[in-house]
């Protein structure tokens, strides 16, 4: 439970469980075969080439190729637990490290996707739009890099939001889509919206640094109090996969 006591230690049994982790370790795989397949016949011809210039560059491309492969899914192993999880009481972000992270329905404003790319067909980029209802911490752990600040996509709804990818290594947007329109609340959710691309911005780094600098010169306390509001964050703790994965 929230310190307050009101919020639940972990998603309901009817919870939509979108396990993308696991996802990008299976595409990992796939690319990593494939970077290995193409690029070990290369370093061998490349030992064979009488030239030792083509040798070089032969050996230089095709070895970074095969880095890549191999380097491709031990970064997605690291986030293979990492889940996405819809229900009644929130968007909950469940990872073994640093834990679990939940922004209730009740503390948002609204709720959206950003697309670009065709609109009659698979998005390129796509994104999750979360407004909190009463200012967001420009420094959490685990949000600080995710906030954005731009138009938003609707009257009454404030500049800054986390922007959440949903399209990094792969593409689990139809699923969001799907879970949003179950679970968000009508007044909350605005649907998709379609936008240019580069629009996602980036993370404020200089200026996330520059305040925990200011934080640390002035004394202030690194733990912080229980906020008031979102994101309710629960410590690290195992919660074992749902039965309607997305």
């Amino acid at each position: 439970m929230s310190p307050g006591g009101s919020l639940p230690a972990r998603p309901s049994e009817d919870a939509t469980d979108i396990r993308y982790g696991q996802r990008e370790v299976r595409t990992c795989l796939i690319t990593a075969a494939g970077c290995l397949a193409v690029s070990a016949p290369a370093l061998v011809a490349a030992a064979l080439v009488d030239s030792s210039l083509i040798a070089w560059i032969l050996g230089a491309v095709f070895g970074l190729v095969a880095l890549e492969g191999l380097l491709l899914p031990l970064a997605a192993l690291a986030e293979r637990r990492h889940r996405f999880v819809f229900d009644a009481s929130g968007w909950w972000w469940i990872g073994p490290t640093p834990g679990t992270t939940l922004l209730a329905w009740e503390s948002l404003t609204g709720v959206c996707i950003y697309s670009t790319g065709d609109a009659t067909g698979s998005p390129s980029t796509a994104t999750l739009e979360l407004f909190p209802r009463a200012g967001l911490d420009l420094d959490h752990p685990r949000l600080w890099r995710f906030v954005r600040d731009g138009d938003p996509p609707a009257d009454g709804l404030p500049r800054l939001r986390y922007r959440i990818e949903l399209t990094r290594m792969v593409n689990v947007t139809p699923d969001v889509e799907q879970a949003c329109r179950r679970w968000v609340p009508p007044p909350l959710w605005h649907g998709n919206r379609w936008q240019p691309k580069g629009y996602k911005g980036r993370p404020d780094r200089a200026g996330h640094r520059r305040r925990l600098r200011e934080r640390e010169q002035s004394g202030t306390p690194q733990d912080r109090p229980t906020p008031v509001a979102p994101p309710y964050d629960a410590p690290p703790h195992d919660i074992p996969p749902l039965d309607n994965e997305a």
